[in-house]
Parts: structure tokens; sequence; C-alpha cells
């Protein structure tokens, strides 16, 4: 799991052909992401496609929801990549077997961030590309285009990818699928065991739209 402390683009290149040289493209059918909440209601992650996921609460999940997603990734041997534009990643806190599969980058900035997700969802090796943008500035955040989320989308609909967005208000006009975490966890929730945290996660569903309407805005 290469952490990457500053998103050079050649580097990052390079880096994703020496990880992943071979790839294979899958169904385009909804990523599972193993919780009944999504799952049921909108078929899991839609590819390709953008997905937000509103973190508007602290401690309300987002980091269990990222876990998640990197075990089922896993159990399905696909590769993942994560934009980290704030350090709230703790690669520490999970299992060595959980990071085998995942390019993690840091970003330093949300300009930073994007532009390395941009690169990113083009690479046909990879299933899932999460952009974390919980901790970026909120200004910063405010000033990206619409254009460069529909950029981002466009970019998408060549692939087999899903991309999650994590953010800390609705901020994706372009996502096919909007979902939000509002509800924090109390203190003895979080002495509980993860994967029983994991299957309590219950995000709403706040947009559902086809893929001719998320490319049109």
């Amino acid at each position: 799991m290469p952490a990457i402390p500053s998103p050079v683009l050649p580097a990052l290149r390079q880096l994703l052909r020496e990880r992943f040289p071979a790839s294979v493209h899958g169904r385009t059918s909804p990523l599972a992401t193993g919780l009944p909440a999504i799952d049921e209601a909108a078929g899991g992650l839609p590819r390709p496609a953008l997905t937000e996921l509103v973190c508007s609460a602290p401690s309300c999940g987002s980091q269990l929801f990222v876990g998640q997603l990197l075990g089922v990734t896993r159990a399905a041997r696909l590769r993942v990549a994560l934009v980290d534009a704030g350090d709230a990643f703790d690669p520490a806190s999970w299992p060595p077997v959980l990071l085998e599969h995942l390019v993690w980058v840091r970003a330093g900035s949300a300009d930073q961030a994007m532009a390395a997700t941009d690169l990113l969802v083009r690479d046909a090796n990879l299933a899932l590309v999460m952009l974390d943008l919980r901790h970026a500035q909120p200004g910063d955040l405010r000033r990206i285009p619409a254009s460069n989320w529909y950029r981002l989308q466009r970019a998408l609909e060549s692939t087999t990818l899903a991309a999650l967005v994590i953010s800390p208000f609705a901020m994706v006009p372009s996502a096919q699928l909007r979902l939000e975490l509002s509800r924090p966890h109390s203190l003895a929730a979080q002495s509980a065991a993860r994967p029983k945290l994991n299957l309590g996660l219950a995000p709403v569903l706040r947009r559902q739209r086809n893929g001719d309407l998320a490319a049109a805005g």
C-alpha cells in the first residue's frame, strides 16, 4: 500500500503501471457494498458513475464505510485507490490484508486531490476510486467549479469504475447517487466490533438518477 506524500502526476502514472501491470474489465453492474441499506435501495455503487457520500456530522461512520468498501473489494480481488485530501485515513487501524489492493494518495489540497482523482479514474486497472474531501478547507471546496465534476463524470463513462466522493456537504452536481450519513455514533458504539458497526451503517438515499441525467446535469 504505497503512501504518496504529494500527488505528482507523472510519478503516480508510473506507480500505477508498476503496481497494476494488467487490466481485466468486469461487468458494469453496480458495485455491491455489503450494506443492505445501500444494496437493497440502490443496488450498490453505480458504475461507471460518481457517488457522493455526504458526512454532515462528526463520527457518523465515514471511516467505517471506507473500511467496508476495502473489505468487499479485497474479497472480490478488485483494485482500489483512495485520494486523501486531509490525512484522515489511518492505515495502522486496519489489518494489512485490507490494504494490499490499495493505492493511497495523500494530497495537500483540494486542487491536488481533484487532479489526482482525474488521473486515477482514467486507469483501467482500478474498480473503485474514493476521494475523501471531508477535511479539506470549506472555502477551497466551494471554489471547485461545477464543470470539474461533470468532466470527472465524462471521464468515467468509458470505464467500468465506481467513483465515491466523501464530502462534508452536498457539492457534486454530477453525482448519480447521493447518500448521507448524519447520525453521530455514541461513545459506547465506538467500542463495539467493526463488523457490527458496519452492518448498522444506514446512509439516507438523497438522490438516485440515471447516467444520462448525471452527464447532462
